[in-house]
């Protein structure tokens, strides 16, 4: 059932005027459309351009950069430059760099946010009319942050540099300065001060971006062995492998994923009985053709870690066997010469253990301090490895351990380890192989790993081990000493504030 109006003259007049009020402010509407510097259309040869919106917000949220950026573009090489002066004097010239190489949706000009009615319309276009403080979308928040990153890749072999470019008549300047890593558990930094210019405005923002270590990812994986198959498995955190990797599950055993998947593959093999969602097992999700985290060929601690502030530093000529106590004592042994030794001074700066080329080192005990033990050619796990305080329980524990070698880390066979579960605490990297010995021996148990695993590639665990990694999350914020680096960089502390500034344009600078 309907109900219909009638229309007086006085109600006749009320309508002609409400429709000349709207058109005008239809027309006001797209005379700043208009005006913007939108650009929806393709010429050939050019890239597709995504509108940055800037969102007046004088109180915006902080948020953490992405976990595992997407593949970028290339770009071209960065040119060093000396640092940056003061301000107030000119700074040095600018590298021009062509648009299409890189994202384009980075920067764009400050626009109004498209509103329901025309009285929204003109309070937003009011607002923006005076210097404020803007937030990028999210779109653009992250598209700004992967070029930033993928150029500071380019940074690590120089002070500073600066880059600009131009899209649409916009121009674009960014400052990148690195800040090297003060000591061997911290990280490498760029600090990048962003400007944009739209219509005679100036934007400016700065990002602070941190080079992650090995130790950020709880399993990377270089080369995924085809004989090998992820069971019953469960990875808590982050998971990277540079190659196609191998699933295997069945109705009661399926592996599972809590952090986010991602692959320079474009795809990964299963092998199933019975049916399982995709969710079931990627709970953070999964991403392909993600891009390569490249593994360094030689490991040499002090060369990708600066000098710490008077470490403890033992070098180790022969295959030695290290005992650590919870009291932040260890012991050692030398193999061959049966030359035993004792530290029962605990301290507060790092130790580092390294050995000699050819030479092998065995571990257990109880960590308590940070700790490096590094070999080029193997590290054998011998029984539980852990720390005395661990973060789980303690979080302002301050017990970190590195296992690092150019070869292999293995776990030693049954007879060594003794039956049932193990446990490990601490980052691993093993640039050739993660093994396990003897996995048809012994009792079905687990190997829990707390901190993170990297390697060229791993063996199979099964049916010895089920395998149970989880992450750190205090290896956000520092490394084991010494912990070598990947050459990704993420956004720290970047919440998608841009502020006017009317002191100088983007063209002043260059």
């Amino acid at each position: 059932m309907t109900q219909s109006m009638r229309f007086g003259p006085q109600n006749s007049r009320r309508i002609l005027a409400g429709a000349v009020t709207a058109l005008l402010h239809l027309g006001l509407f797209l005379v700043l459309l208009s005006t913007s510097g939108r650009f929806d259309g393709l010429h050939e040869g050019e890239t597709s351009l995504t509108q940055l919106l800037l969102l007046e917000s004088p109180q915006a949220k902080r948020q953490d950069g992405s976990d595992t950026p997407p593949r970028m573009p290339d770009t071209p090489e960065l040119q060093p430059v000396e640092p940056l002066p003061a301000t107030g004097s000119q700074p040095p010239a600018a590298v021009e760099v062509p648009a299409e190489t890189l994202d384009s949706s980075a920067l764009s000009a400050a626009a109004p946010v498209e509103s329901d009615t025309s009285t929204e319309d003109e309070s937003t276009a009011i607002a923006i009319a005076t210097p404020a403080t803007f937030l990028s979308a999210e779109a653009e928040k992250a598209a700004l942050i992967k070029n930033l990153a993928r150029l500071a890749e380019q940074l690590t072999h120089a002070p500073a540099a600066q880059i600009s470019w131009e899209q649409e008549g916009r121009l674009y300047h960014a400052a990148l300065a690195l800040q090297p890593a003060s000591s061997g558990i911290d990280f490498d930094h760029v600090i990048a001060d962003v400007s944009a210019e739209s219509g005679g405005r100036q934007f400016k923002t700065q990002i602070r971006l941190k080079r992650l270590a090995f130790s950020h990812y709880t399993q990377m994986i270089d080369r995924w062995d085809p004989m090998v198959q992820l069971h019953d498995d469960e990875i808590i955190g982050r998971f990277h492998v540079n190659s196609r990797f191998n699933l295997q599950y069945d109705r009661r055993t399926v592996p599972v994923f809590l952090g986010k998947v991602t692959t320079a593959a474009s795809s990964f093999s299963t092998e199933a009985s019975g049916r399982r969602r995709e969710s079931d097992i990627f709970r953070g999700g999964i991403e392909t053709r993600a891009g390569r985290i490249e593994l360094p060929e030689q490991l040499q601690p002090f060369d990708w870690a600066p000098p710490d502030e008077k470490p403890r530093i033992h070098e180790l000529g022969n295959d030695t066997r290290i005992r650590f106590f919870a009291d932040g004592s260890y012991s050692w042994r030398d193999r061959n010469t049966d030359a035993p030794g004792y530290v029962n001074q605990p301290t507060l700066q790092p130790v580092y253990f390294i050995a000699v080329h050819g030479a092998r080192l065995y571990v257990q005990g109880v960590v308590s301090g940070r700790v490096l033990v590094y070999s080029p050619q193997g590290i054998v796990i011998e029984s539980n490895l852990t720390y005395a305080h661990d973060p789980r329980r303690t979080p302002d524990s301050t017990d970190y351990l590195g296992l690092v070698s150019d070869r292999y880390i293995e776990v030693a066979a049954p007879h060594v380890t003794g039956p049932g579960d193990i446990e490990i605490h601490g980052a691993l990297f093993a640039g050739r192989r993660f093994v396990v010995r003897d996995i048809d021996l012994g009792r079905p148990a687990t190997l829990r790993i707390l901190g993170s695993l990297t390697a060229g590639s791993v063996s199979a665990s099964e049916p010895r081990y089920a395998m149970r990694i989880e992450y750190d999350s205090r290896f956000e914020r520092q490394r084991p000493p010494g912990f070598p680096s990947t050459n990704r960089f993420a956004a720290e502390d970047w919440d998608g504030q841009w502020r006017e500034a009317a002191d100088a344009t983007v063209a002043d600078q260059l």
